[in-house]
């Protein structure tokens, strides 16, 4: 593999960068303090600025490894983040798993799939990672769909828990091996 770390994407409407701490007003405001957002995420909706501080300054320690894999996703025309995507390694099942969230006010509108395509794009072609993994919520089959448009087949029921263990759902597992 050639891990290259959160180098900066673009798309014809999008460009994939690092976050940084000075991004914190606008996560916070456009997608981490928003329950309905991060109701079937593994994450906790951020109460206040800090909590958004205190993972963005996480992030940027992470940034210093090759391979780690987290991006903010920011419109080109207006430079806005709207949400983030990321590749993170499961040990246990030696694949990467890709997560996103994206802001309320950007859903259905071809802004997740546009960077999904794009992040796998990176990771197949350039990284060469080659066995993925994503999972949704039974009760937001929206996410399933942006899977299976970037080639993800469904595999098996499962569980998905918050990190903090607070949340608890039945999810839709799938997977992309490429050849």
């Amino acid at each position: 593999m050639n891990h290259k770390g959160s180098i900066r994407l673009e798309t014809k409407r999008i460009v994939l960068r690092k976050l940084k701490v000075s991004d914190a007003e606008q996560v916070f405001k456009n997608w981490a303090s928003d329950d309905e957002v991060s109701k079937y995420m593994r994450w906790t909706t951020h109460k206040s600025m800090k909590d958004t501080v205190n993972w963005l300054k996480e992030e940027e320690k992470n940034y210093k490894k090759h391979n780690y894999y987290t991006w903010g996703i920011e419109l080109k025309e207006t430079k806005e983040l709207i949400g983030s995507i990321s590749a993170l390694y499961r040990k246990g099942e030696k694949r990467y798993e890709i997560g996103y969230g994206i802001g309320k006010k950007y859903w259905r509108q071809g802004y997740t799939t546009e960077s999904l395509k794009r992040v796998m794009d990176f990771l197949i072609n350039e990284v060469g990672i080659k066995k993925f993994r994503c999972a949704h919520a039974k009760l937001n089959p929206v996410s399933g769909i942006v899977m299976q448009k970037v080639g993800f087949k469904y595999v098996k029921d499962d569980y998905s828990e918050s990190f903090d263990k607070t949340k608890k759902y039945e999810s839709k597992v799938y997977y992309l091996d490429i050849k």
